[in-house]
């Protein structure tokens, strides 16, 4: 009887076992699913942002019948410096196929990719996304009307509203150092994961910094207002004719970051390795990190002393930022 019930005990707890890997494997696969989706809309965001200069360099090309194989698109995305897989190439070549001919037309391009439902796709993840990021600051806007008084939940919102005014472009920014560095798909969201990390603290400190030198020094406001006016000045009179696909991060950050020693090449997903001549090299992966670091310090340059022009309560003014 004993060796029944301690047999019985063994199965349940393999049965359970089994159950528990299933459901682990099973779990593993749908977050690489989710991860491969996200990787392929990243590829073809990257892609209709870079419309123009594929046509460009059809248009170029004496050979081009303005068809596209895929072995012809393929090179296209390495021209484009394109840094995917064959498998995510295949995917996006037979999304564009509409027809099924196991042809691209170059001039229907961009119809193409927008007719496709990923890009609306994206745009409607990226509606709800926005919702998910006004429930809470709804909520911190309700919690310091509450706390604080009525004036202080206005100036929550209000400073809200000013920094997200002054961060739509920064998107754009990150794109395109993306693009400059030759980020794969499949690397991009740790940079952002790891940007998003680093602009919290870095915004604590430039913050807080600057709250002390507001309270110690009065004046300071003046030259906050006059970094304003500078930037307002500059976006107004701005040459028109000035390129606006230029890659890559703003030179100040490319001029910082060229004396880094560093490898050609990505390394996996390694920030650094050793090195047996200069102790250890830097990657790519973690250049294009700090330049997004280093891009968003230059954003908070405007953002920031716009919001202590709101208020100079230290909490309203890093929440509303972050």
């Amino acid at each position: 009887g004993r060796e029944r019930q301690a047999s019985h005990q063994r199965s349940s707890v393999l049965s359970v076992a089994a159950e528990g890997k299933a459901a682990t494997e099973t779990l593993e696969r749908t977050e690489q699913a989710k991860e491969q989706e996200e990787q392929f809309r990243t590829l073809c965001t990257m892609l209709l942002r870079q419309v123009g200069r594929a046509e460009d360099i059809l248009a170029q090309d004496e050979n081009s019948d303005g068809v596209l194989d895929f072995g012809e698109f393929q090179n296209l995305l390495t021209q484009l410096e394109f840094d995917c897989e064959k498998h995510q190439a295949r995917a996006l070549f037979d999304m564009l196929d509409s027809d099924g001919s196991g042809t691209i037309d170059a001039g229907e391009l961009k119809s193409n990719l927008r007719s496709s439902g990923v890009i609306e796709g994206i745009y409607q993840e990226g509606l709800q996304n926005t919702l998910y990021t006004l429930v809470p600051a709804l909520f911190l806007a309700v919690g310091f009307a509450v706390v604080k008084g009525g004036s202080a939940g206005l100036d929550f919102v209000t400073a809200y509203l000013v920094e997200d005014s002054l961060s739509v472009d920064n998107l754009f920014v990150f794109l395109a150092i993306f693009q400059y560095f030759n980020v794969s798909p499949a690397l991009q969201k740790t940079c952002l994961d790891l940007g998003i990390y680093g602009a919290i603290v870095l915004r604590f400190l430039f913050i807080f910094a600057g709250l002390a030198a507001v309270q110690s020094f009065k004046p300071v406001l003046l030259l906050f207002a006059g970094v304003l006016i500078y930037a307002s000045y500059t976006a107004l009179t701005g040459d028109e004719d000035e390129d606006d696909d230029e890659e890559g991060p703003p030179p100040l950050i490319r001029n910082l970051l060229s004396g880094l020693p560093a490898t050609k090449d990505f390394v996996g997903d390694k920030l650094w390795i050793e090195d047996p001549k200069d102790g250890f090299l830097f990657t790519p992966l973690f250049i294009c990190i700090v330049a997004i670091e280093l891009s968003d310090i230059l954003f908070a340059v405007d953002s920031v002393p716009a919001v202590f022009a709101v208020t100079d309560d230290a909490l309203i003014v890093y929440t509303s930022n972050i």
